[in-house]
């Protein structure tokens, strides 16, 4: 069957407890605004958010990402307040926790097992939905291949999707194990591209709505501005910020560059002035690849990165991430031109209704 129009899609990078800011973020666009996207795509801890908003056990996206995040805080009241974010260095007890068999210590490749998360997964995700190729909203998923070093997309459309999938988007070594699906072994998607843009403008090719009812909401944990690291502490974090952050905004700005060239496609087949070009092979050629996106919301995590909020699960900062991610997403949709689809919602006051059932 050919994938229904793609018209709104949702971009989550992967940053381990940062997730937390996604939490928020979808509060505001699922809790706030009845968000009903066609397309989901997610790295590390955003293919995580992307499963349970996608295929929520019981039908709730919301209520099921609330549910995940309460069951990976990690509750450590006999730790002073400072040393409480870094409680999770010992494990997290519903996410992944530390190897017992140290006598083989020098034949590790991972610190950790994932093995409480595939559990913890199992309870909020619907796995039926989920290896369903016809579900809606589609799923995208990104790993990389530790063999080949290629990025590898997994696309719900192609046969549907496992928990595996999730786990091997987020396997980042060396405190996870690579997963292995088939004959392969993944690694983390983020290692290779934290943001899985391109992997959500190809399969939105096909897509068939105007382009005014395309929509791209990306949301980045990681800002590229930072500040001089004076310790080893701080150069670590900061490499692994510029690793992570990776190429967002020039992807962006990519974007915003295929839409610039998606209007004159767009003027070339409408205008008959311009009929003599249609004939030319690399008009053709170049018809067939770009597709407006006049949409783009850009939320942006800001603020500082020290200490280690990747591993922070606290409540304390969940809650501060969230609340975050809540306040940007408002300040982000308040500054982003409406869809026609947006506009026709307060219009008549209906919002559209998350579709979960496969489509037929």
């Amino acid at each position: 069957m050919a994938d229904p129009a793609l018209a709104k899609a949702l971009v989550l990078q992967g940053g381990g407890a940062l997730g937390a800011y996604e939490l928020g973020v979808a509060r505001v666009l699922y809790g706030e605004r009845g968000y009903a996207p066609d397309l989901i795509a997610g790295v590390s801890i955003g293919a995580i958010s992307a499963v349970l908003l996608a295929r929520p056990k019981g039908g709730d996206p919301l209520a099921a990402l609330e549910g995940f995040w309460k069951r990976v805080t990690v509750e450590a009241p006999w730790l002073p307040d400072q040393l409480k974010p870094y409680a999770s260095l010992w494990g997290n007890p519903n996410f992944f926790m530390p190897r017992p068999d140290v006598w083989n210590l020098a034949n590790w490749t991972n610190i950790y097992s994932t093995e409480p998360l595939l559990r913890t997964l199992a309870q909020f995700v619907d796995e039926a939905a989920l290896a369903d190729p016809q579900a809606m909203p589609r799923l995208i998923m990104t790993a990389t291949d530790v063999v080949a070093g290629q990025i590898e997309p997994f696309w719900s459309g192609a046969g549907g999707l496992t928990l595996d999938h999730v786990l091997a988007s987020g396997s980042l070594p060396p405190s996870f194990p690579a997963t292995t699906i088939g004959d392969k072994h993944y690694w983390d998607g983020g290692l290779f591209d934290n943001t899985p843009l391109g992997e959500v403008i190809s399969r939105m090719k096909p897509n068939k709505a105007p382009p005014a009812e395309r929509e791209v909401v990306v949301v980045n944990l990681f800002p590229n501005a930072g500040t001089l690291p004076t310790t080893f502490a701080e150069v670590k974090q900061r490499m692994m910020t510029l690793s992570f952050a990776n190429k967002t905004e020039s992807d962006l700005e990519l974007l915003r560059s295929f839409n610039r060239l998606a209007v004159l496609m767009r003027e070339i087949r409408t205008n008959d002035a311009w009929s003599g070009l249609r004939e030319l092979a690399a008009y053709k050629d170049l018809d067939q690849h770009y597709i407006e996106v006049p949409n783009i919301v850009d939320i942006t995590r800001t603020g500082s990165l020290d200490g280690a909020p990747w591993s922070d699960f606290s409540p304390q900062g969940i809650a501060r991430l969230a609340e975050a991610g809540a306040v940007a997403a408002r300040e982000a949709l308040a500054k982003a031109p409406a869809t026609a689809a947006a506009k026709a919602e307060v219009k008549t006051g209906k919002r559209p209704a998350v579709r979960l059932a496969p489509v037929g």
